[in-house]
């Protein structure tokens, strides 16, 4: 049984070391390390910590060494490893902030290491492989420091698209979009973020690899297409980090044989028998989250037009419906641009070609037909009506044959986008309420 993850909040860990001063390791890096280096120095200087910069050849000057956080903690670099492996019974306490731990240079060294390293993971992954390998170290789970920077004078209005994809070697990319910029490649870990940001602030949307492009979008109020890297960095940062933002989609781009009818059939069923949403890390997370707020809709919507519902139960079903109606269209967006990249989706000139309902919604409406049956047969169990009992039971045959009609079209469908037969469109959401200002003139009278 896998033990139960501990989350430290890195601020108050670090609140032990309050007004003193530290030796602080921050080895090489690209513009997009930057957010992390700076976001780490608005969290020291908030706690008053002064900073040794100390290189590997370095003399020792304070009892307490911190390591900034990042992904150099892997067998494709050398810098962190290298130090640690040269000064880590040196020191009193060291304390590697959050960081992306894996690799078999990492398994072989993690048992080494004291009780007096102390390592912060910036996502589950990171955290289980750490678990697993050391003996005296400890180890605990917190987000990367990136997200300690304030950045409210750089949150603008911005326009058009900008596709931010890495060109090294972590890429995953097969193809470039002609007019990429990778905004990390041009800087330093060290350089003020002004550059880095102008470029973001600009843009209404960020299409990106690079992680760090993708948070400070995040913080900027951006919409963020978010893709996978060369091993599961992004993913994971993603799903422990990133996932509650709404306007955040991460795309599971090799899924592309998971999305079928069979398939989204056996995860709703299985889904309303037994009520289990168990991470699988792939776009089945998002079929089985449309179907969770599905059918907790249905359940707030029993509760309000109940007859027996008090009117506080009411107001209260209302406010839940609203809640998780809110969760059920970003899940059904999420699943939108998922496969739309997915199947490779082709927007064309021939109208006729034109899905006016995206994958998403049908998805959506086909859940709903699953509920709909679920609950059918629920009531078929306790119903002692015989006459109202062979109504329902004509119910759950109709209610069938629309699920299998409109799951082999799904199927067809699937097909023709991949064929260019077919293609759908994602348009986003115009928002009325989400300006605060507009709230003194909701209510007012019509003139």
């Amino acid at each position: 049984m896998q033990e139960k993850i501990i989350e430290l909040d890195l601020k108050k860990f670090l609140g032990d070391f309050a007004n003193t001063e530290v030796d602080f390791y921050r080895f090489p890096g690209n513009y997009g390390d930057s957010l992390i280096y700076h976001g780490t120095i608005t969290l020291l200087g908030e706690l008053s910590i002064k900073v040794n910069f100390v290189e590997i050849d370095s003399n020792i000057k304070n009892n307490v060494l911190l390591i900034d956080g990042g992904g150099n903690f892997i067998d494709e670099y050398n810098d962190v490893y290298n130090f640690l492996v040269k000064k880590h019974q040196k020191y009193k306490t060291i304390v590697i902030l959050p960081h992306t731990v894996y690799g078999e240079r990492q398994s072989n060294f993690l048992p080494s290491l004291g009780p007096n390293v102390t390592i912060f993971c910036r996502e589950v992954f990171s955290y289980n492989f750490v678990i697993k390998h050391i003996t005296e170290a400890k180890c605990y789970l917190w987000h990367d420091c990136a997200f300690y920077n304030n950045l409210i004078t750089h949150v603008k209005i911005g326009k058009g698209v900008l596709n931010a994809f890495r060109v090294d070697v972590e890429s995953n990319r097969k193809t470039i979009y002609v007019d990429n910029e990778d905004i990390s490649y041009n800087g330093w870990c060290m350089k003020p973020l002004d550059d880095f940001l102008k470029k973001i602030e600009k843009h209404d949307e960020i299409r990106t690899d690079r992680l760090h492009v993708a948070i400070a979008a995040t913080l900027l109020n951006k919409k963020v297409i978010f893709f996978s890297n060369s091993y599961y960095k992004n993913l994971a940062v993603y799903e422990y980090s990133l996932k509650k933002y709404p306007d955040v989609v991460f795309i599971y781009e090799k899924d592309v044989d998971l999305v079928s009818y069979n398939n989204i059939e056996l995860l709703f069923k299985k889904y309303l028998i037994s009520r289990l949403n168990k991470q699988e890390h792939t776009i089945h997370d998002l079929f089985k989250d449309l179907i969770k707020y599905n059918h907790t809709l249905w359940r707030y919507e029993d509760l309000a037009r109940n007859v027996n519902s008090t009117d506080k139960k009411v107001r209260d079903s209302k406010q839940y419906i609203d809640k998780f109606n809110q969760l059920r269209n970003e899940t059904i967006r999420k699943i939108d641009f998922n496969l739309f990249y997915i199947l490779n989706n082709t927007e064309q000139t021939e109208l006729e070609k034109y899905i006016s309902e995206s994958l998403g919604m049908f998805i959506d409406r086909l859940s709903i037909m699953f509920i709909r049956k679920h609950e059918l047969k629920r009531l078929i169990s306790v119903i002692d009506d015989i006459s109202l009992l062979k109504i329902y039971k004509q119910k759950v045959v109709e209610i069938t044959e629309q699920i299998s009609f409109n799951g082999n079209y799904l199927d067809f469908l699937i097909s023709d986008i991949k064929n260019k037969n077919k293609f759908f469109k994602i348009f986003n959401p115009v928002k009325i309420y989400n300006d605060s200002r507009i709230r003194k003139y909701i209510n007012r009278p019509d003139s």
